[in-house]
């Protein structure tokens, strides 16, 4: 215990009780060696022992915002402990002795902190994030870290915001991950299971596991994440009769322009207006656009970037060399499978020989999927299926991608069995797997439920009229 001061004269306002605190070393003197800055002792309404009480430098507190409330948004809390005694004497030596031995513990704990935030999720999405933008800058892949910011980021669901996120990788286990879907399945809606977006959040967890085990712990081991059951439904599709009524819609909405053989002049003089998207030029580069997926099974994050250079016409066939690929992968060679893209394809390369083939008149933004031009040509879409009659609601053209899929599936059987269901996966750029899953079961669920009831006879009791009369 600090050696008690020769009794002296307290302040006089402290005497007459106008004052509530003393400064243990400005006020009582004593020596100010190893006491936090600040001390004092004071008085408190809920009872008669002084109370000891300091604020720690920001740097010296572990405390989430260095003690402020609100994430730092207000003051910080100070630190307080009762003396036990009513005597400013005997009460500032016992605060020193406190004082002393608290700021070593929050140093202690603020040391072990820093040593866990080192050692966390947090420190290794700060060395993925610089590498993987270093090593995606000037590839298609660029914008997409955009993406994994917001899994790391977004508000109550990122990663950033689960408590595990705080300890050191080793501690991970599979319990806070149980949490984490846990936290993820509130958010469930009737039209999303949230099955896509735990299969996100997985993979960016494992790649920063992976960081942290290439830079600090090599023998990591990444814990097993809770299964992710998910409900595949039918994708949306057009069937052929629907799909044919599209064409021809869009084709009247065009004045017929779509289905002629227009020059280059021919094509820019055709009626257009910058404030009114359902202008001629828009729906003939919609036909167009249509028919690209039709043929080519294009992924629509593939429309914007599309260019006539791309494709080769080699007299039976016409090859898209997509140049631009997903994942930044080597070139992808896509040919159709229906022989009318021949005069389709030659048609419309008459229009634009050069540069881009889908609304071309319509500015990129480098690096990314323009959302203009998404806009564009999904409002030409679904008016073109409302003027149709077919619901247009959601519909994109991510949907025309799966009714190419679908109906070729459906009018070429053989496609779907092995081995020309990979070589038309991998035509498609897609994988056997997915097309298994998302068209052909469905088209054998359907399929079987027609050859039966087409083979079971209708029940006499069943029947809406009949005679009444007994069943042979």
């Amino acid at each position: 215990m600090p050696k008690k001061k020769p009794p002296q004269t307290l302040p006089e306002d402290w005497v007459r009780g106008e004052r509530k605190s003393l400064r243990v070393v400005e006020d009582l003197g004593f020596p100010s060696r190893g006491v936090p800055d600040g001390l004092v002792v004071q008085k408190i309404t809920k009872s008669k022992n002084l109370e000891a009480t300091y604020l720690p430098l920001a740097e010296d507190d572990p405390r989430d915002a260095g003690g402020g409330a609100r994430g730092g948004k207000k003051r910080r809390v100070r630190r307080r402990a009762s003396t036990g005694t009513q005597d400013p004497w005997e009460a500032a030596q016992k605060a020193i002795l406190w004082a002393k031995a608290d700021l070593q513990r929050l140093r202690t704990r603020r040391e072990e902190t820093e040593e866990q935030k080192h050692h966390s999720l947090h420190a290794y999405w700060e060395r993925w994030l610089v590498k993987e933008t270093k090593r995606r800058a000037g590839t298609r892949s660029a914008s997409r870290i955009r993406d994994d910011i917001l899994k790391w980021e977004g508000e109550g669901y990122g990663i950033k915001h689960q408590p595990w996120s705080n300890k050191p990788v080793d501690r991970i286990n599979t319990l806070d991950l149980e949490d984490y879907w846990s936290v993820l399945d509130q958010r469930r809606t009737p039209t999303n299971d949230m099955s896509g977006t735990k299969k996100q959040q997985k993979t960016l967890i494992r790649k920063l596991l992976t960081e942290a085990r290439q830079q600090d712990f090599p023998h990591l081991v990444i814990p097993d994440f809770p299964e992710i059951s998910s409900q595949k439904k039918q994708v949306r599709h057009l069937t052929r009769k629907e799909w044919d009524l599209l064409l021809k819609k869009v084709v009247e909405l065009s004045e017929g322009a779509a289905r002629k053989d227009l020059s280059v002049s021919d094509y820019q003089d055709l009626q257009f207006s910058k404030a009114n998207n359902q202008n001629q030029r828009n729906w003939v580069d919609l036909y167009d656009c249509l028919n690209l997926m039709w043929f080519f099974y294009l992924r629509a994050e593939d429309l914007p970037r599309i260019r006539a250079e791309w494709f080769q016409d080699r007299g039976e066939e016409i090859v898209c060399v997509l140049e631009i690929t997903k994942g930044d992968r080597n070139k992808q060679e896509t040919r159709h499978y229906r022989s009318d893209a021949l005069k389709n394809w030659r048609r419309m390369n008459q229009r634009r020989p050069k540069g881009f083939l889908v609304f071309p008149h319509t500015k990129r933004s480098a690096g990314e999927t323009n959302s203009t031009l998404k806009r564009t040509w999904n409002l030409l879409l679904q008016k073109a299926l409302d003027a149709c009659e077919i619901p247009s609601e959601g519909m994109t053209m991510t949907n025309i991608r799966h009714t190419a899929f679908r109906l070729t599936l459906e009018e070429a059987p053989e496609l779907g069995q092995a081995p020309a269901i990979h070589s038309f996966a991998e035509n498609g750029m897609t994988s056997a797997k997915m097309l298994q899953e998302t068209y052909l079961r469905f088209i054998e669920q359907e399929s079987t439920a027609k050859k039966v009831r087409a083979k079971i006879k209708p029940g006499p009791w069943s029947m809406v009229r009949g005679r009444i009369e007994d069943p042979d």
